[in-house]
């Protein structure tokens, strides 16, 4: 990487910052010495776990951790996790290592690499909502139907939001409200990693475009995303959604490095593809894909459709 692709990252860094402190009201936690890592351990309640990332937290060493069974990631200090002795052939049996190794196999696809349905059959849908770096406000109604039908059904509504840093940044308030619908158990959010910057040219191919822009630092869009996520107390989960939905086999091959699952969607409702029972659907809920909103209303208010949670699309 050349030292002015270097210099524009540390000036991005550095304006980012000095926007998010003049923009947040709530104090963020500090995160440093954030890295990938890969190691079982036991927990506090003797627990097998999968180490993701290693990072201080206000100073303190803590583990991002995934359950190898469940796919749920937890926020762990690291004192509480236990060196597990694992075979690597025991390591690997487990669902969620054997589902990252399978979306992030052979063959490569340019577009809509990854998961795009459920593994096995299931009794509903899965919402994924793609937050790009928009300046829109967000989809108010959509959001508030989510709400209002967990109040209806008595119990949060299952969504998968695909967010990526710069859309944080630029909308505090509305990501502020989906924390506290997440608090007041209204929506049950999986938080996607959508990158930090999300990169796009409208101008360029796709096989040049997105995360596929020359020298565009992977790794940086990866974990800083992450970091904001952590930064507002919440935890990022071992689920990735590639800008654009464009990728190419040194990307994914960094998911597999990084233990990210890639996913991708069978059921873009802008692009008048149908849902069908274990159908990831994408819509946009930046304001930018007005049309698959509209498609995606008359559904949540269908009784016929099931929500799920996205951890629940595995094979366990």
């Amino acid at each position: 990487m050349n030292f002015t692709f270097n210099k524009f990252y540390l000036s991005l860094t550095l304006l980012l910052l000095l926007v998010s402190i003049n923009t947040y009201a709530q104090p963020l936690n500090k995160i440093t010495h954030y890295q990938p890592t890969r190691f079982a351990c036991y927990n506090s309640a003797n627990l097998l776990r999968i180490v993701i990332r290693s990072y201080d937290l206000n100073s303190k060493p803590y583990y991002l951790v995934v359950n190898p069974n469940t796919f749920i990631t937890e926020n762990i200090p690291a004192i509480t996790c236990k060196t597990a002795t694992l075979a690597t052939s025991e390591l690997l049996a487990t669902p969620y290592m054997r589902a990252l190794i399978h979306y992030t196999s052979p063959p490569y696809l340019l577009d809509n690499y990854g998961m795009s349905h459920a593994a096995q059959a299931v009794n509903g849908v899965f919402l994924t909502i793609d937050m790009c770096p928009a300046r829109k406000p967000f989809e108010t109604d959509f959001f508030n139907t989510l709400v209002k039908l967990s109040d209806k059904y008595q119990q949060p509504m299952p969504i998968a939001v695909a967010i990526s840093g710069l859309w944080i940044i630029n909308h505090p308030d509305e990501f502020n409200w989906l924390i506290k619908q997440s608090q007041e158990n209204k929506l049950q959010i999986t938080w996607i990693n959508h990158t930090f910057t999300h990169v796009y040219y409208r101008d360029r191919p796709l096989a040049e475009n997105f995360l596929l822009v020359p020298h565009t630092n992977a790794s940086y869009e990866i974990l800083a995303n992450e970091k904001l996520l952590l930064e507002h107390g919440l935890t990022p989960s071992v689920f990735f959604r590639f800008p654009g939905l464009i990728s190419n086999e040194t990307l994914v091959l960094k998911l597999r490095q990084y233990s990210l699952i890639p996913i991708a969607t069978n059921a873009w409702l802008a692009k008048d593809q149908q849902a069908k029972p274990g159908s990831f659907i994408l819509v946009h809920g930046n304001s930018n894909e007005p049309e698959g909103i509209k498609k995606v209303l008359p559904l949540l208010q269908n009784l016929h459709y099931h929500w799920l949670p996205l951890n629940a699309a595995f094979e366990k």
